[in-house]
């Protein structure tokens, strides 16, 4: 798939099929002039009989079948058009369809079927001249196709957006020194705080808050965003110093527009005071082209300690599980059914311990089974029918039933000096198992080895243990493997290596603080990568070296592997002091597929939405059901934007399958006429988009 963040938004097609006469007659008043021409003036020659265009036809060209005529050649004129609209006003491009006979003339038709590719982009006004009318929300070049008389002509609509908002309150004399070119270097705004250079966004978030130090609180700002066809430029007094947040509609259009070159964010300055403006800060994002459309599941400080659940997107909020009863270790099956925590007070009947796990049917959280066995150490396989749990030896026990498997292979020979097996985790293949060896209890630990085996489903056993990443292999103060997580593709473990498991050696309560790095490597065995873009991004040397914790999305979206992990840094200027257990949040970062030992990851995105003010960590990923396309007549299928759909395709508030990105021309290859551009009149032969009608 292309990569082009509008094949996520606003993709359908438009038919129209246009009125044909099927009969000719004379008319003075013709629009083109009797005789043969000379092969060059649109004046003369044949008449195509087309509704609109009055009688009197010659068949110098040759009539087809049903009044069409034979073309030797096919073009719309101009074969290229830009329109360049401020993002409010609409623009209107024309086109008009010109034949060549075979006797050399040329004349103007109508043709028998129109489709536009781009519709978000530009509505298609069936005619002569073809009108393509471009609201001017969506940037981006779409391919106008139409076919007359068994020939194709293509034409091309490129519109660019160059949109602006001032917000109330801005002197215009600002706005007038901000616009000027060749601004002075700002001495006193050099960079943001927050987000970091070279971070990739996914769709449909929240607008990003930027953030920085600011000098003055009466200073005027300017946030300038460019793309290849799309720039928007912000002007605004900051209601909250150092803090503003582009407009959440232009910043879906901006993203939406994305075809995969950098975003650029540039933020100026006016000095209130000296009544001079200044360039102060840059950046370059990534967009990809997908959203992280599902829901995490994390543990949260919020009223006493529990579970949430947030769905990333615009106006996200936390959604408070089971109650608010107090859940601890917790675990969530990569198709999204399956949540496994352990409860309190719940009880266990294994070793007295009051933190039995329980199972829960997903996304309603209702209770799946009780079984009252210890809930320390839980991890749920892929399709979630069975959770392992408990202390060394680790257990598997089936979450509808609750029974165990007693013979399942995870009470393997430790290495000499280690006591424990814990943190495990499955693979999304269902194939792989990972846990961590380690010399201590879970949370002050001062040796590990990290171990993968194999996993057979229908017997529910486990084998071949192997030795990954060692804590000798990371330096003094960095002992703690922990939290291990498979990428999508089952090939990598991502983990987390600090001077403690958990971030606390003691009490953990809000006030004890850690340090950890997050690691990546190949499950198969070699060499681990620090992610230091991943860690180490943010701008506070006090902020480097807090990444613990990370988990997986369980699927690949937009081209990247995407995990969620807690962090103690600052949040720019909103959530600052001093890094420790209280300040854990969960934040987001893509990393690439493929590492080739080098560092994959890009600097991560604070999860807005969360709980902003308590501690929250270990986050889980679950899958978002997807919106089907309905079937022809049917209801159902409504959407805001493609990723919603299964299709991957949004037209008009519904989902749409289109099978590809573009449609295929005449002689395009294809597998269905749905395949083919205009394919009420096109059909696919032997692989090929072929037309019916004159050839």
């Amino acid at each position: 798939m292309m990569r082009h963040s509008i094949r996520a938004l606003l993709f359908g097609s438009v038919m129209v099929a246009a009125a044909i006469a099927a009969a000719c007659g004379s008319s003075s008043d013709s629009t083109f002039g009797e005789g043969a021409g000379d092969g060059g003036d649109e004046s003369t020659g044949p008449q195509p009989c087309v509704t609109g265009f009055g009688g009197g036809c010659s068949d110098g060209g040759g009539n087809g079948e049903g009044g069409i005529l034979t073309v030797t050649a096919l073009a719309f004129d101009p074969p290229t058009t830009t329109l360049t609209l401020d993002g409010i006003n609409p623009g209107l491009a024309k086109y008009t369809l010109k034949a060549t006979f075979p006797n050399g003339t040329t004349g103007i038709v109508t043709a028998q079927s129109l489709q536009f590719d781009r519709p978000d982009v530009a509505t298609l006004v069936p005619g002569s001249p073809v009108g393509l009318n471009a609201a001017g929300q969506f940037a981006g070049t779409g391919t106008l196709h139409g076919v007359y008389g068994g020939r194709e002509a293509t034409a091309t609509l490129t519109v660019l957006v160059h949109a602006k908002s001032v917000m109330s309150g801005v002197d215009p004399a600002a706005v007038i020194g901000l616009d000027a070119a060749g601004l002075g270097a700002d001495t006193k705004v050099t960079s943001l705080l927050y987000p970091y250079d070279l971070t990739v966004f996914p769709l449909g978030l929240a607008s990003p808050l930027l953030m920085w130090t600011a000098p003055n609180t009466t200073d005027t700002y300017k946030i300038h965003v460019e793309e290849k066809n799309y720039t928007f430029d912000t002007y605004a007094v900051p209601a909250k110093s150092g803090q503003l947040r582009m407009d959440q509609t232009m910043w879906d259009r901006v993203t939406a527009s994305n075809t995969g070159d950098p975003l650029k964010v540039m933020l100026s300055r006016w000095d209130s005071a000296s009544k001079t403006a200044f360039a102060s800060a840059a950046e370059s994002w990534t967009v990809a082209p997908a959203s992280l459309r599902g829901a995490i599941y994390y543990w949260t400080t919020s009223t006493g300690g529990h579970m949430s659940r947030i769905r990333p997107g615009t106006g996200a909020l936390p959604e408070q599980l089971n109650g608010g009863k107090c859940m601890g270790c917790h675990a969530v099956s990569a198709d999204g059914t399956t949540l496994v925590a352990a409860v309190e007070g719940e009880g266990s009947t294994d070793n007295g311990d009051q933190r039995g796990w329980v199972s829960y049917d997903l996304p309603d959280a209702s209770i799946r089974k009780e079984p009252h066995l210890f809930g320390g150490n839980v991890a749920v396989n892929p399709n979630g029918k069975y959770t392992v749990f408990g202390t060394t030896p680790l257990r598997i026990a089936d979450t509808v039933t609750g029974v165990e498997n007693m013979d399942a292979g995870l009470a393997i020979a430790l290495d000499p000096g280690m006591n424990t097996l814990a943190h495990p985790a499955f693979s999304p293949d269902g194939k792989k198992f990972a846990a961590v060896q380690s010399s201590n209890n879970w949370y002050t630990w001062q040796a590990s080895k990290l171990m993968v085996f194999a996993f057979d489903e229908k017997s529910q056993t486990f084998s071949g243990a192997a030795p990954l990443a060692a804590s000798a292999d990371f330096g003094v103060g960095q002992q703690a493997i922990a939290y291990p997580s498979f990428s999508p593709d089952s090939a990598f473990l991502a983990f987390h290596v600090g001077d403690h498991a958990s971030g606390c050696s003691t009490s953990c309560d809000n006030n004890e603080t850690g340090i950890s790095a997050i690691y990546l490597q190949p499950s198969a065995g070699g060499a681990s990568v620090r992610l230091a873009n991943l860690t180490d991004s943010p701008p506070n040397v006090a902020d480097k070296n807090l990444a613990f914790e990370p988990t997986f999305n369980p699927i690949e979206r937009g081209g990247y592997f995407w995990v969620v992990f807690t962090s103690m840094r600052d949040w720019g200027n909103e959530i600052t002091g001093t890094a420790n257990n209280g300040k854990k949040r969960l934040w987001v970062g893509a990393i690439n597929k493929a590492s080739g030992g080098m560092d994959p990851s890009h600097p991560a995105f604070y999860l807005e939405g969360q709980e902003e003010t308590t501690t929250n960590m270990r986050g889980f990923w679950a899958l978002a059901a997807c919106t089907q396309t309905p079937k022809a007549g049917a209801g159902g299928g409504t959407c805001a934007a493609g990723f919603e759909c299964c299709s991957g395709f949004c037209d008009k508030g519904s989902c749409v399958d289109t099978g590809m990105l573009a449609c295929a021309g005449l002689g395009g290859s294809c597998k269905v006429a749905a395949d083919c551009c205009n394919s009420d009149i096109v059909v696919c032969s032997n692989g090929m988009c072929k037309a019916n009608g004159p050839k």
